[in-house]
C-alpha cells in the first residue's frame, strides 16, 4: 500500500528543482484550496442530512461519522495553511491527502446508493443534487493535485450516474446520462487545468533558474570588474597602489579636506644608490629591493596612510594628519630612516637610501597636479641636500613653482608647443670626419621665462602628459627637415621615458617620420636606462617594433650613472653614446683613460659600436681614436646649428665632396 501511494504521488519529484518546485506549488495551492474542499462537502453531506431526515434510519449515524471526519480534517488544514514544510513533509501530506479524499468519496458514494435503494423516488433529486455537487466541488476544491481530484468524480460522481441509468425510466435515464457527461467534463478540465499547472510550475523554475545564472553571472563580473581594478590600481611588483591608483584617491582626499577642512601631507621619495643594484646584480636583486622599500615604507607610514610606488624607484606617500611643517619633516624622515638598514638578498647586503620631498595640503587645494608640483619642486631641492636629503615645501620654494607652473601653462598651448624649436649637433666619424649623424637638440625661448632648458620643459611635460604631443611635434619637424639630407645622414632623435613605455608609441613615431618623408633606416632613436628602468617589457616591445621596421636604437649617457650593463646584454642595441663624465678627465688622468678603454672595449665585444659625447678638445679626439672609438660628438667637432646650416652641411653635394677628398 506504501508503494502505491508513493508512485501514485509521484515521490520522485522531490528530487529534482522542478520536481521540487512542483511539489511546493501543489501543497501551496492545496493550503488554499482544501479548507474550500471540506466546506463544501460539509455543506453538502449537511444539507443531504437535511433534505432526506427522518427518511434514512440508522443510516445517520454513518453520516454524521462523515461529517466528523470533514470536520476534522477542515480545522487541521485552517491550522496548517501557513506552514512551510520540507518536500518529505509535503509528500506525506499528499499521501494523506489522497487517502481522506478516497476514504471521504467512498463514504458519501455509499451513503449517496444507500439513499437511492431507501428513499422516496422524489428524493432522488436531492441525492443526485448533493451528490454531483460535492464530486464537483471536491474534485475542484483539490484540482491542483490531479491524483486525488479525480477521485472524486470516479468514486462518487460516476457511480451515482451508474446507478441512475439502471433505474431504465427516461428521467433517471436522462438525470445519469448528464451527471456522467458532467463527470466526463470536469475529468478533461482537470487534466488541461494539472497539465497547465505543471508547465506553469517548470515555466516558473526555468525563469527563476535563469534569474539566478543572470545573477551569479552578474556577481561573477562584478567579481571579475573588482578583480581588473585591482590589477590596475596596483603595482605588480610591490603590491602598493601604482600611480593611477594614487592620484585618484589623492584627488579624492584633497577635495574631502577642501570640503570640511583638516589637512594631510603628500611625500615624494627618491632612492638613492638602487641604479648600481639593478646594473650589478640585475632585476631580480633589484626586484627584491623594491618590494623591501615598499615594505618599510608601509610600515613607517603608519594607519591611514596610502603608499604607492608612482615610477621606477619613485615613490608617494599620502600622510593623513600632518598640518604644519614641522610635523611633515618629522615623517619624512621617518620614511627615510626605514630605508638605512641594509636590504639583504641571497646572503648578498645592499644600502639604499631616498630624498623626501614634501607638501602640505589644506583647505582649498584641491588641484592635485598643483600639490605634485610643490612636492617635486621640494624633492629637488632635498636632493641639493645631499644623500637622504629631505625638504618640506616653503614659499621661498615658490618662484621656482611658479616658474613650472608658468611653464606648464605654456605647454599646454599647442602655439608655444609649435615655438619650441630645434638645433642639430652633428656626430662625425672621429678619423674621417665624415658626417653621420645630427641629433636634434630641443631649444625653447619664451618671451617671458626665457631660456627653458629641456631637462625641466620635458619634465613638466611628462607630468603633465603632454609629452607624446609635444614629442610628434618636434619628430615631425625634424623630421622634415631630415628628408633632405643626404641619405646617409641619419636623423638622431630622443624619446621620453613616458613616451616609450606608452603601447604602440613605436607605430606613432614611425607614422609621423614617415608623414614627413623620412624612412626608418635613417631615423636613430635615442634612450636613457630611465625608459628601461619605468617598464622594461613595454619599452622592449617598442624598441623591437622600432628596430624591425629598420630605425637604429642607441642607449644614450651610458656611464653617467643612467645605464646599466644588463641592458647591453638585454637589449639589442645599435650604438651606445659614452657620457661627458667619462670623456672630460680622459687628457688629464690615467685612470679615467683606462675606464673609458674598458668602456669602449665592452660595447666592441657586444658588437655594439661607441659615440664620444662631449668632445671639448683636440687632445681628447686624438686619445678616443687611439682607444678606437669610432665616431664623437661635441663643441670642439661642432656646436648645434639651426636647421639652415644642418642642411648646408648634409646636402648630397657637400657630402659627396667630403668623400671625394678623403
Amino acid at each position: 500500500m506504501k508503494e502505491l501511494l508513493r508512485r501514485i504521488v509521484d515521490a520522485g519529484e522531490a528530487e529534482t528543482p522542478a520536481g521540487r518546485a512542483l511539489l511546493e506549488q501543489r501543497f501551496a495551492a492545496l493550503q488554499r484550496q482544501i479548507p474550500l474542499l471540506y466546506t463544501v462537502a460539509l455543506t453538502n453531506v449537511v444539507g443531504l442530512l437535511v433534505a432526506t431526515s427522518g427518511r434514512t434510519g440508522n443510516v445517520m449515524r454513518v453520516s454524521w461519522v462523515l461529517v466528523a471526519v470533514v470536520v476534522l480534517r477542515l480545522i487541521y488544514w485552517i491550522r496548517a495553511r501557513n506552514s512551510r514544510p520540507e518536500p518529505e513533509q509535503i509528500l506525506r501530506e499528499l499521501r494523506k491527502t489522497w487517502v481522506y479524499a478516497l476514504l471521504i468519496s467512498v463514504g458519501f458514494c455509499g451513503w449517496a446508493l444507500y439513499l437511492l435503494d431507501t428513499v422516496s423516488p422524489e428524493d432522488h433529486f436531492d441525492v443526485i443534487l448533493f451528490g454531483s455537487l460535492a464530486a464537483v466541488g471536491c474534485a475542484y476544491g483539490i484540482s491542483s493535485y490531479g491524483g486525488a481530484a479525480r477521485l472524486p468524480l470516479l468514486l462518487l460522481g460516476y457511480p451515482l450516474a451508474a446507478r441512475l441509468l439502471l433505474y431504465g425510466d427516461a428521467a433517471h435515464l436522462g438525470m445519469g446520462v448528464s451527471v456522467g457527461m458532467v463527470m466526463l467534463l470536469i475529468l478533461r478540465l482537470l487534466t488541461g487545468h494539472n497539465r497547465g499547472f505543471r508547465k506553469l510550475v517548470e515555466a516558473q523554475v526555468e525563469t527563476e533558474a535563469e534569474r539566478a545564472r543572470a545573477r551569479r553571472a552578474e556577481r561573477a563580473a562584478k567579481v571579475e570588474k573588482a578583480r581588473a581594478t585591482i590589477v590596475a590600481d596596483t603595482d605588480p611588483l610591490t603590491g602598493l597602489a601604482n600611480r593611477r591608483a594614487f592620484l585618484r584617491e589623492l584627488g579624492t582626499r584633497a577635495d574631502a579636506v577642501h570640503q570640511a577642512g583638516g589637512a594631510f601631507a603628500l611625500a615624494v621619495l627618491d632612492l638613492d644608490g638602487f641604479k648600481p643594484i639593478n646594473d650589478t646584480f640585475g632585476h631580480a636583486a633589484g626586484d627584491t629591493v623594491l618590494q623591501e622599500v615598499g615594505a618599510r615604507l608601509v610600515a613607517a607610514a603608519g594607519a591611514g596612510a596610502l603608499v604607492a610606488r608612482t615610477g621606477g624607484d619613485e615613490f608617494a606617500i599620502a600622510l593623513p594628519g600632518i598640518a604644519d611643517a614641522a610635523a611633515a619633516e618629522r615623517a619624512g624622515a621617518a620614511a627615510c630612516l626605514a630605508l638605512e638598514a641594509p636590504f639583504v638578498v641571497d646572503g648578498r647586503e645592499f644600502r639604499v637610501s631616498a630624498c623626501c620631498g614634501l607638501t602640505i595640503l589644506g583647505f582649498g587645494d584641491s588641484v592635485v597636479e598643483e600639490a605634485l608640483m610643490r612636492a617635486d619642486t621640494a624633492l629637488y631641492r632635498a636632493k641639493g641636500n645631499g644623500r637622504a636629503g629631505i625638504a618640506v615645501f616653503t614659499p621661498e620654494m615658490g618662484a621656482m613653482h611658479r616658474r613650472r607652473s608658468l611653464v606648464e601653462q605654456a605647454l599646454r598651448d599647442s602655439d608655444t608647443q609649435d615655438s619650441i624649436g630645434l638645433v642639430y649637433q652633428p656626430v662625425r666619424d672621429l678619423v674621417t670626419g665624415e658626417l653621420r649623424a645630427f641629433e636634434a637638440l630641443a631649444r625653447w625661448d619664451h618671451p617671458q621665462l626665457g631660456r627653458v632648458p629641456p631637462d625641466q620643459f620635458v619634465t613638466v611635460a611628462e607630468q603633465i602628459n603632454v609629452i607624446g604631443e609635444l614629442s610628434d611635434r618636434l619628430l615631425a619637424k625634424a623630421a622634415r627637415e631630415a628628408r633632405g639630407w643626404a641619405g646617409s645622414v641619419r636623423l638622431s632623435f630622443n624619446v621620453s621615458a613616458i613616451e616609450l613605455c606608452t603601447a604602440r608609441s613605436s607605430d606613432r613615431i614611425l607614422s609621423v617620420a614617415t608623414a614627413q618623408g623620412l624612412t626608418p633606416e635613417r631615423l636613430q632613436i635615442e634612450l636613457t636606462e630611465t625608459a628601461l628602468l619605468v617598464d622594461f617589457e613595454a619599452a622592449r616591445r617598442n624598441l623591437r617594433q622600432l628596430r624591425e621596421a629598420g630605425a637604429r636604437i642607441v642607449l644614450d649617457d651610458f656611464g653617467a650613472g643612467h645605464a646599466s650593463i644588463s641592458y647591453l646584454r638585454e637589449m639589442p642595441f645599435d650604438g651606445v653614446k659614452i657620457d661627458g663624465s667619462l670623456v672630460a678627465p680622459i687628457a688629464q688622468s690615467q685612470r679615467a683613460q683606462r675606464l673609458l678603454k674598458g668602456v669602449l672595449d665592452l660595447c666592441a665585444s657586444l658588437g655594439m659600436p661607441c659615440v664620444a659625447e662631449q668632445i671639448e678638445t683636440e687632445e681628447q679626439v686624438a686619445l678616443l681614436r687611439t682607444m678606437g672609438c669610432r665616431d664623437g660628438q661635441g663643441f670642439f667637432l661642432s656646436p648645434p646649428m639651426h636647421a639652415a646650416a644642418a642642411a648646408a652641411l648634409a646636402s648630397p653635394q657637400v657630402i659627396a665632396i667630403g668623400r671625394a677628398a678623403a
